[in-house]
């Protein structure tokens, strides 16, 4: 199941993005929830939608926010979090499902977010785990995992380029880390081959070769 456009949708799912979209204009946060989540039930690799239903559930948090809730939101996905994990190497699919009800206890759940996109990744939905992860490093800015797994992301996404990025960025906080040097490595190789640099040194083969 590849990643959907809107207008690639079926009729009747895309007049709930648009009635979804209007109920969002007009203010109208959690009834822009329920439809996203309703297109997102038959649909769940569109991204325009899940963008959508994140922005309408961060404007309803605030009038929910403070540490009552947040603790409530940590201890209901609990449950979500065990299930998701689980399903993640076989059934990718349940692990969408149960990091979106994690996220709609608590859409800055740093848990949710991350199963979110590493269920993307396994799904071969580069912008949905792209999208998940920069979601996760607007909560954890310097946090180098993110930083790895967001550059993972890009490259999937055949963003070398932002890849490199972020393996410079995760460098920088820890010079030795090796999942991010294995990133910028693997990163580096990618765009020399987009701009076809491949005369500029170094073994063909050796450029050619994963990193583990």
């Amino acid at each position: 199941m590849p990643e959907q456009s809107v207008a690639s949708l079926e009729p009747r799912l895309q007049k709930q993005v648009e009635s979804a979209r209007t109920a969002f204009e007009r203010g109208n946060f959690a009834y822009t929830v329920e439809l996203c989540g309703a297109v997102l039930t038959a649909a769940p690799g569109c991204l325009p939608v899940r963008k959508l239903q994140r922005t309408a559930q961060l404007k309803g948090a605030g009038a929910r926010s403070g540490f009552l809730a947040q603790a409530l939101g940590r201890v209901s996905s609990a449950p979500f979090l065990l299930t998701g994990r689980a399903a993640l190497a076989k059934e990718p699919l349940k692990a969408v499902a149960s990091a979106e009800r994690m996220l709609a206890a608590d859409p800055r759940d740093a848990a949710g977010l991350r199963l979110l996109g590493e269920a993307a990744l396994a799904l071969m939905w580069p912008e949905t785990a792209v999208f998940a992860f920069e979601a996760l490093r607007e909560l954890a800015p310097d946090d180098v995992a993110t930083l790895v797994a967001l550059g993972r992301a890009q490259l999937a996404a055949g963003r070398a380029a932002q890849a490199v990025q972020c393996a410079e960025a995760a460098l920088r906080l820890e010079p030795i880390h090796g999942a991010a040097q294995a990133l910028l490595k693997d990163a580096s190789v990618a765009e020399s081959l987009r701009q076809g640099r491949w005369e500029e040194g170094g073994d063909f083969r050796a450029k050619v070769r994963p990193t583990s």
